[in-house]
């Protein structure tokens, strides 16, 4: 089995440092390099091709969102992000899963619960903190002014609509497979394609479309 390929990226080496240990520990992941700013992030990923960043949202020279913006500029080769930082309830964190982030961890989580992020991620499964993602959406979140919030479904099928939904309200493809009679397999086909015909990047992007445009209840 080919591992997960991470980068750390955190202006705090010892912290890094750290992180990497833990990621070099796991049987299916390697830490294929460290950053310790944006900049440095940008150069690592160009060389090392990483498949899930893990990115410190406050940094000098470029900070987390700012290298998200220079990574999106490249296009859909770009690894899977896992914004850290120091408090949940943080502007910036809403702020970075707007911008493409997958998920996000407090720099105090467990090592597990890291680990299983990582997976979670890599794979385009809910992460363990995605709960956590609803909650500060829902306190921080704004709607959006539109006549016709629903506009954004229109690129969709009936089916896919009816997928679109059920992610947002944080189900698994598992507990969606169930709930509309497909097979799991089925239900991962229709989410790739709502991400694709939407312009999403990952799954809590479908939260944060549907939560603003009030397509979900909060």
């Amino acid at each position: 089995m080919t591992g997960i390929r991470v980068a750390v990226v955190d202006d705090q080496r010892l912290f890094a440092s750290g992180m990497r240990m833990l990621v070099d520990a796991q049987d299916d992941m390697t830490c294929v390099g460290t950053a310790g700013d944006g900049a440095e992030a940008l150069a690592l990923c160009a060389t090392e091709q990483p498949d899930v960043l893990l990115l410190d949202l406050r940094m000098p020279v470029l900070n987390g969102i700012e290298t998200m913006a220079r990574l999106a500029e490249q296009g859909d080769d770009r690894p899977r992000v896992v914004a850290l930082t120091t408090i949940r309830r943080d502007d910036a964190v809403l702020a970075a899963l707007r911008a493409g982030a997958a998920a996000f961890l407090t720099k105090d989580a467990l090592p597990e619960v890291v680990t299983a992020t990582i997976r979670d991620v890599h794979e385009g499964r809910p992460a363990p903190t995605e709960t956590e993602a609803l909650d500060l959406l829902r306190a921080q979140g704004t709607l959006v002014e539109s006549e016709r919030r629903d506009e954004v479904l229109d690129a969709l099928t009936a089916r896919e609509r009816e997928v679109f939904l059920l992610v947002a309200k944080g189900l698994s493809n598992q507990e969606i497979a169930a709930s509309v009679f497909l097979s799991e397999a089925t239900v991962k086909t229709h989410v790739r394609s709502v991400l694709t015909k939407l312009g999403l990047r990952n799954r809590i992007q479908v939260v944060i479309t549907a939560h603003e445009r009030g397509l979900v209840r909060a």
